[in-house]
């Protein structure tokens, strides 16, 4: 589900299927009906498990820092599908979008929501012309309707287990779809992948000629989004735009970037004692049961989750509770979400509990952090709610 899409559908009266159709003939045959906007301008292509988002976010403002305007395509939403195409960092404007969607009426194509919505990304950075378009895969690489760009640089900052369902049982299988995502001459930064995933990514990458880049580890940088990981995100982005500005690279503008850039779910304090974050898989809940423990030592902790059921939630579980003997389960509105039930079932913690993302989350003690997490479209609802499962909160 995109948040927001359905409104404009309506409006101009736009066909679309909610569901996921992995292929890119119907968005090609589509980008031909408007003037095939996805080859005008340079493109950095993302693909990846985990830290997709804060990579280009870390590559955007480096970039900016240098004097640069950027464009990001983000998936997914933050509060609804505006956040998703940004321009220098600022959502696309209700009215912008809604003159788009009207041409984007007469396309004939059948397409998905997802497709529509990376028809209307190309054709916004086709008009602003912005000096850099930083675009984030939505699910694998190769299949995915993003991959009809040809970018100056590709990058892939982790790869594990996720989306099973579309993209194989195996690491091998959905390193394949990630590598889809390399082109012939263009070369391709990576992070710290598991030995099956480099060997498949060395042979995709000598096969087209491409040159893989592997960032230098960064120590000592105070940044805004916090966690062990972050710091491997920043070094990949730092590597990228040494590749894309060549001569123009400063780095002490790229530490400027780097500094003050900052997204919203990534251990996000959105009231005191309340962290956001969207771990949805094993490597990124691993990551947040890392970062809890270095900023919060000696605290107990309240696990709130609510997650999609192609997800690999037993695990997440597992991890979570390593940290936790505390849980909320959250049913939430969405096609795909995992009932609270299932969740509540499966969790091997003796306190939990069931709510629904429209009520009143308890208060719990001052010294007890509060981690919200599993899924970034929960998330999404509950900013979209102006916070009101946690009334209470703002009285502490």
């Amino acid at each position: 589900m995109i948040i927001g899409l359905e409104q404009y559908k309506e409006k101009w009266n736009i066909q679309t299927d909610t569901a996921i159709h992995p292929g890119l003939d119907a968005i090609t045959a589509a980008l031909e009906e408007v003037g095939n906007p996805h080859k005008v301008g340079k493109f950095v292509h993302l693909a990846g498990t985990n830290g997709k988002g804060s990579t280009a976010t870390f590559l955007a403002s480096i970039l900016q820092a240098h004097g640069f305007s950027v464009g990001n395509f983000y998936s997914p939403c933050i509060e609804d599908l505006h956040d998703q195409i940004q321009l220098n960092g600022n959502p696309i404007s209700p009215v912008e979008l809604d003159r788009i969607m009207q041409q984007l009426s007469h396309v004939k194509t059948p397409l998905t929501d997802f497709e529509l919505l990376t028809l209307a990304a190309l054709l916004i950075f086709k008009e602003h012309q912005p000096d850099f378009a930083i675009i984030e895969a939505g699910m694998g690489g190769a299949l995915d309707s993003t991959n009809v760009i040809i970018p100056e640089i590709a990058i892939i900052p982790s790869i594990s287990m996720d989306h099973t369902n579309f993209l194989g049982n195996s690491i091998e299988e959905i390193t394949r779809h990630k590598a889809g995502i390399i082109k012939k001459w263009q070369p391709v930064a990576i992070g710290k992948l598991p030995v099956k995933s480099l060997d498949i990514i060395r042979e995709t990458a000598n096969k087209l000629h491409a040159d893989i880049i592997r960032p230098k580890d960064l120590n000592n940088l105070n940044l805004k989004l916090k966690g062990p990981h972050q710091l491997e995100n920043a070094s990949l982005a730092l590597e990228a735009a040494k590749e894309l500005l060549g001569k123009n690279f400063s780095e002490e503008q790229a530490i400027k970037g780097l500094s003050s850039a900052n997204l919203a779910y990534r251990f996000e304090e959105v009231f005191p004692g309340v962290i956001f974050d969207g771990a949805h898989n094993k490597a990124s809940a691993e990551a947040l049961v890392k970062t809890v423990k270095e900023a919060y030592p000696g605290h107990s902790v309240h696990i709130v989750m609510g997650i999609l059921k192609d997800k690999d939630y037993i695990n997440v579980l597992r991890e979570l509770e390593k940290i936790s003997d505390c849980f909320t389960f959250i049913d939430f509105d969405n096609e795909r979400a995992l009932p609270a039930e299932k969740l509540l079932t499966e969790c091997n913690i003796k306190r939990k509990t069931i709510l629904k993302y429209n009520d009143i989350l308890p208060v719990y003690e001052k010294e007890v952090v509060t981690i919200v997490t599993g899924s970034l479209y929960l998330l999404s609802l509950l900013r979209n709610a102006n916070y009101s499962f946690f009334e209470h909160y703002h009285q502490l």
